[in-house]
């Protein structure tokens, strides 16, 4: 008897770590995961466990309805997600897009010719924002590499502008790898 109800614990600890293990790391590829949060989660999965068998119900039979009340998680990584969009993240993306004008504006003047000069300067404001911690790397790289195209295509029928936007995206993108690789080498938060 008293190894069944080790073992079944054991499961109970299993089920619920695998979940806590599935939710950090869709959460950490959000940059939303932090200790704390996951420690609440986890203390929260526990009480709910422990009610439900106070309420009389089996071990495994608890446990399942406490991740049941808890939710499936693509669903509360999304309500994370929607609590987690903070003044930080608009005003990155605010300065994105003032960054995107101010590069159309320099590639608007006739005296301007250094290509190389500004698809760097895209290149490397798009990284920058996206390591400091934007979380969606291709809104970035729109607010930021498409006043270059739009300008080109609708003033001079130029579509080969739309190389600026496919810098920014690679520059977008290289900042969010490195980010959530310095996050992982570093186990941050």
């Amino acid at each position: 008897m008293l190894l069944t109800q080790r073992w079944e614990s054991e499961m109970k600890d299993d089920r619920i770590q695998i979940y806590l293990r599935a939710l950090e790391y869709r959460l950490w590829l959000r940059g939303l995961s932090t200790l704390q949060t996951m420690a609440e989660i986890e203390g929260h999965l526990h009480e709910s466990v422990e009610s439900g068998l106070h309420q009389g119900l089996s071990p495994d039979e608890a446990e399942r309805r406490a991740l049941e009340r808890f939710g499936p998680i693509k669903v509360v990584v999304n309500t994370f997600e929607k609590e987690g969009k903070n003044l930080m993240q608009n005003v990155l993306l605010v300065l994105g897009a003032l960054a995107g004008l101010f590069f159309a504006y320099v590639d608007s003047r006739p005296t301007w010719d250094d290509t190389g000069v500004l698809a760097g300067a895209i290149l490397l404001t798009c990284g920058l924002i996206a390591l400091i911690g934007y979380r969606r790397p291709w809104l970035l790289a729109l607010v930021v590499g498409a006043w270059i195209p739009l300008r080109g295509i609708f003033m001079n029928q130029n579509y080969s502008s739309l190389i600026a936007l496919m810098i920014a995206l690679i520059g977008a993108y290289g900042g969010w790898v490195v980010r959530l690789g310095i996050r992982k080498t570093f186990h941050l938060a």
